[in-house]
């Protein structure tokens, strides 16, 4: 019998009590999470211990989540790791989203706001096509 680790999630968003909120809902589904509040620390925290499944914010002050995935894709070791957009902005995110995705591209959207029941659906919906491929 193999036993697997359970999927480490890096979130990236610059509202702390979001962040919580998030964590516990994750945590408690038996994933392992890793929170970052500074946009500008994210690429960093993802290089020094790479996630399984990244969760970005797109409007942050610094730096945005879409320059945060653009970054994360230019590194090998990131071009097929999932990433979940969290925004309000769900056209703008739809029609970029489409752009990026390729055959190899697992990414997905939560739309803010969101409830916890939808939180978990689309984490694990990233994370076993991710795993599944």
């Amino acid at each position: 019998m193999t036993v697997t680790a359970a999927p480490r999630i890096l979130i990236v968003d610059d509202t702390p009590a979001l962040l919580d909120l998030m964590r516990e809902c994750l945590e408690s589904e038996g994933y392992r999470v890793q929170i970052c509040l500074e946009s500008r620390r994210a690429v960093g925290l993802a290089s020094a211990d790479p996630p399984d499944v990244i969760m970005l914010d797109v409007v942050m002050p610094e730096v945005s989540g879409w320059d945060i995935l653009a970054e994360l894709r230019r590194d090998p070791r990131f071009q097929r790791t999932p990433v979940i957009v969290c925004t309000a902005y769900v056209a703008e995110a739809l029609g970029r989203l489409a752009e990026l995705k390729g055959p190899d591209q697992h990414l997905g959207l939560l739309p803010k706001p969101f409830d916890v029941e939808e939180l978990i659906e689309v984490v694990a919906s990233v994370t076993s096509a991710a795993l599944s491929s």
